[in-house]
């Protein structure tokens, strides 16, 4: 396929089945992995006054259409908070369902409407105003991931539907009183195993995040079992595991000589949204009004007012029974990946966003598991906290972007392909 000489750019999507975590050109955006199909739209578009407002906040204003083979259904969609607002029922990832990342039609509405809006804000930023002729057409270097298992069957298929045979994938906002297109071609894609994406995150940590990491791996070994150790040497560590706790997944990530162990990791069809639609249900047996688990999870995440907080200490609790009840029911898998990898594994990392939640359970069976190989055998377990973790996967997915071009070689990009 021919390349063109538009200066492309570079773009990391981590599509969590919670949130979407994206960094496109340095710029990172977090938001909802939901959306509310429009089938009767009949939203005003917005005035010439309105326009600067929308592009500002424009992941949760936008009102867009995808033409694209990565989308069957032609609705239009709201997405971010003016999805959640509209009390219609959210589109969203299933974490029950046999059909993976790949195969459903949000993932690629997601991924293209974090391009468009990058895109659109960025040239009115620039501007000042709309794109003349209402097109704008963009050329992208593009790294992603899917769950490890999913990544074994379906990673060839995903990524060609994104290469599209060099033709753009079209987006086009509703938004105004004239319709903006933007036109997404894909030069390069890379598809890589979420959980193999953050060990490259870590591999690129500055020194601020090395002191966090070993601040954190500190903490659980207060008694001098890690005296002389530094952040670096953990993240530097040939043979590691990383135990990737999303909301509809959990992956298993093996790292041998510092490369990707595709034989010894696997994927965990349950993630920490199991807890969440556990904890859903019995709420709405109570009489509790939430509709999806992704409103629980705002709510759970929110700080309560002192009105408030009867309410969110009783939804807690709940939530936490269903957290113990889930580590357990997982004790089984644990015991199945130390079994393949607790002879030569150095250092196991726990990160994503369900794992600050599990902590609590789920340490403590690690640590067990990890004694049962002998009083010597210290494999240091580096819990990471959700609130820099869940960025990982996206901070390792753009160094991958950066380095996709045929003249660009990197250690990262090597062990990935």
């Amino acid at each position: 396929m021919a390349k063109t000489a538009v200066e492309p750019i570079k773009a990391g999507l981590d599509l969590g089945n919670g949130y979407v975590k994206a960094n496109v050109n340095g710029r990172v955006r977090v938001f909802p992995s939901i959306a509310v199909k429009q089938f009767n739209p009949d939203t005003p578009a917005v005035t010439a006054d309105g326009i600067g407002s929308v592009v500002n906040d424009v992941i949760n204003q936008m009102d867009l259409s995808f033409i694209s083979p990565l989308i069957k259904s032609t609705e239009r969609r709201l997405f971010g908070e003016r999805a959640l607002k509209t009390g219609k029922s959210l589109e969203e990832f299933d974490v029950y369902a046999r059909t993976g990342k790949s195969e459903v039609d949000l993932s690629g509405v997601l991924a293209l409407a974090t391009i468009a809006a990058d895109r659109l804000q960025d040239h009115y930023e620039k501007t000042g105003s709309l794109p003349d002729g209402g097109v704008l057409k963009v050329n992208v270097d593009l790294a992603t991931a899917l769950p490890i298992q999913e990544h074994k069957y379906h990673m060839k298929r995903y990524k060609e539907a994104y290469l599209n045979s060099g033709q753009a994938h079209i987006v086009t906002f509703h938004n105004f009183e004239s319709p903006v297109r933007v036109e997404i071609i894909f030069d390069y894609v890379i598809v890589i195993n979420e959980g193999e994406s953050a060990q490259y995150g870590l591999m690129f940590a500055k020194q601020e995040m090395l002191d966090m990491i070993l601040k954190e791996a500190l903490k659980s070994y207060p008694n001098g079992e890690l005296d002389g150790i530094t952040g670096k040497d953990l993240v530097a560590a040939p043979n590691t595991l990383g135990i990737d706790i999303g909301e509809g997944t959990i992956d298993w990530a093996v790292f041998t000589n510092r490369k990707f162990n595709p034989d010894a990791s696997s994927t965990l069809k349950q993630g920490y949204g199991i807890v969440l639609e556990s904890t859903l249900s019995k709420l709405i047996e109570q009489g509790y009004p939430y509709r999806s688990r992704k409103e629980l999870s705002e709510f759970l995440h929110s700080k309560p007012s002192a009105l408030g907080k009867m309410k969110w200490n009783h939804i807690k609790n709940i939530n936490q029974s269903e957290e113990d009840r889930f580590a357990a029911s997982i004790s089984s898998e644990i015991s199945k990946v130390f079994d393949k990898v607790a002879g030569f594994i150095e250092v196991i990392f726990v990160f994503g966003g369900g794992a600050t939640p599990l902590e609590w359970s789920l340490f403590g069976k690690l640590q067990e598991r990890i004694a049962e190989f002998g009083e010597n055998n210290l494999i240091p377990i580096v819990y990471l906290d959700s609130a820099f973790s869940r960025f990982l996967n996206v901070q390792g997915l753009y160094q991958v972007a950066l380095r996709l071009r045929p003249n660009r070689k990197d250690a990262a990009v090597a062990a990935a392909k």
